[in-house]
């Protein structure tokens, strides 16, 4: 008898894989039945025929990614460099965003967008979706160059299996996701990407925001939960329980701000979350684009691995307490073929307090002592390690899209 033993890598890599094909076949096919159904309605098979002479696209999965876009956007305005701007969220505020160089359209749904989108012609293409040529959104033949634009600070372990692998250039945040997809590249034998030293480009949004309105009065009786959306989240663990027991403590409230892809992947338990709480009139939820007037109101953030609290301390420099999250919550993730501690575990002792499942019971306890002792760190020296192009990420992407572009 011969016993066969693949280890959880491979076999979270061969389940990706069987995926993606079975996805490849659907989409094809899907495609084909949408092509043919505008030929008979006289459309023939092109559909982005009202992009002719724009070079730069960009994709957007829904609004929450508007802030993103935008500085680009304004940069190559700048420039008198026109684009054009494609949106699966008919509420997307890019639609309504008023300019004579970038041209928006609404694509549709889901389905919509993928056929859509696999038919392209552009020069470049950028978009925040991972798994470009993996899931739903194939590459187009008459698309010269893919780029994938970080949108957090986060190092790439927490990204879903071949996240990046088939895009031409990857618009990093730091250098710890530049060092992360160049082992990748190295383990996997993949065609090496541009990797460019770009920043992020929500953060020009929102420090212009702070810079016009100011900073909030500091409020010390709320603290603001904003957690990831992935399945070792806060709210996935724990759910209604640990909102019960931060409650408990009655000399804070309680700003629930969770992640737009938390809505997509787990409604049932964020549904869960607020319909339970709906009357407490110490919780609610911020479902806003932008998390300034929460991060301003609150004097402590609650999370566990979401970009959110990088965004918290080097933007308002409050503190974090921390869910401490064990390594093998990486598999199915990028995290489980990489060798080395993650970014954020190895500098998350720099932001604050961390706490384990242990302490849920007491989570009240723990943050009403870091409301009332906070530790005094110097966050500035973290930030400039960590984050290209800080304030200006916006005019760095543009021109690192107009140097591919013509190149």
């Amino acid at each position: 008898m011969i016993l066969l033993y693949i280890d959880p890598a491979s076999t979270s890599a061969l389940l990706y894989i069987f995926i993606a094909i079975g996805a490849t076949l659907a989409f094809t096919l899907k495609g084909s039945f949408y092509r043919i159904v505008n030929f008979v309605k006289g459309k023939g098979f092109r559909n982005n025929y009202d992009f002719e002479g724009h070079d730069i696209l960009f994709y957007s999965e829904g609004k929450q990614y508007w802030n993103v876009f935008l500085p680009v956007i304004q940069a190559l305005e700048k420039k008198n460099v026109p684009c054009g701007y494609l949106t699966s969220d008919e509420n997307d505020p890019g639609l309504a965003y008023e300019s004579s160089l970038m041209k928006a359209k609404y694509i549709g749904n889901l389905t919509m967008t993928s056929v859509y989108l696999n038919k392209l012609k552009a020069k470049f293409v950028g978009m925040t979706t991972p798994q470009l040529d993996v899931m739903m959104i194939r590459r187009s033949k008459n698309v010269e160059h893919y780029g994938h634009i970080v949108h957090a600070p986060i190092d790439i372990f927490s990204y879903r299996k071949f996240a990046f692998d088939y895009f031409d250039s990857v618009f990093c945040s730091g250098y710890h996701q530049i060092e992360g997809i160049k082992k990748l590249e190295e383990k996997r034998g993949t065609d090496k990407k541009l990797l460019l030293k770009s920043g992020l480009t929500y953060y020009d949004v929102m420090l212009e925001h702070n810079k016009k309105n100011g900073f909030a009065k500091l409020d010390n009786k709320v603290v603001l939960v904003a957690p990831t959306w992935k399945e070792y989240s806060i709210l996935n663990r724990f759910g209604v329980r640990f909102f019960e027991n931060l409650l408990k403590d009655t000399s804070f409230d309680v700003i629930l701000r969770p992640h737009p892809q938390s809505y997509v992947s787990f409604p049932e338990v964020i549904g869960e979350i607020e319909k339970h709480f709906k009357n407490e009139p110490r919780f609610s939820v911020d479902r806003n684009p932008l998390g300034n007037a929460s991060m301003e109101k609150s004097s402590a953030m609650i999370s566990d691995l979401s970009g959110v609290i990088w965004d918290y301390a080097f933007l308002y420099a409050k503190p974090v307490i921390l869910l401490k999250t064990e390594a093998d919550a990486m598999l199915g993730f990028e995290g489980s073929e990489l060798d080395y501690e993650m970014w954020e575990m190895r500098e998350r002792p720099r932001l604050g307090k961390n706490f384990d499942e242990n302490d849920i019971d007491d989570i009240g306890a723990i943050v009403t002592e870091t409301i009332e002792n906070p530790s005094v760190n110097t966050l500035e020296k973290l930030r400039n390690e960590s984050v290209y192009n800080f304030g200006k990420a916006g005019e760095t992407v543009a021109n690192q899209i107009i140097d591919i572009v013509n190149n």
